[in-house]
């Protein structure tokens, strides 16, 4: 009997310790949890001059976005393998929290107050 109950209370510290584990990684957001994010096909993306002119016209906006976290970082990419030509802005982060603090802010900008070009979220 003894050894039964020495067992269970093993058992049970071996599944808080995991409960623990498990809640510190999802915290720190190495469980990805995060919608899934997508861009337009390339053959609806600006090219990559369209794109580089926005983000260096919304310089305020870049600086803005990048408060939100310690990380992020928001510059030109190209999502295409075979089409180089096209482009859109990416903006990586590097926690949970920091991608709804993003989708909030980037959901409250009218298209006038936005890039004008497809914005791209990606989890490093």
């Amino acid at each position: 009997m003894k050894s039964t109950n020495k067992l269970y209370k093993f058992i049970g510290i071996i599944i808080v310790f995991l409960l623990f584990i498990g809640l510190f990684a999802y915290i720190n957001g190495w469980i990805p949890l995060s919608p899934k994010d997508t861009h337009p096909s390339c053959d609806q993306l600006p090219s990559i001059s369209e794109a580089s002119a926005s983000l260096e016209n919304n310089q305020d906006l870049v600086k803005e976005i990048q408060k939100l976290g310690n990380e992020i970082t928001v510059e030109v990419e190209k999502p295409c393998k075979d089409d180089q030509d096209r482009g859109l802005i990416m903006i990586t982060y590097r926690t949970n929290e920091e991608r709804e603090k993003i989708g909030e802010f980037l959901s409250h900008l009218s298209e006038e107050d936005g890039f004008g070009v497809p914005v791209y979220l990606v989890k490093r």
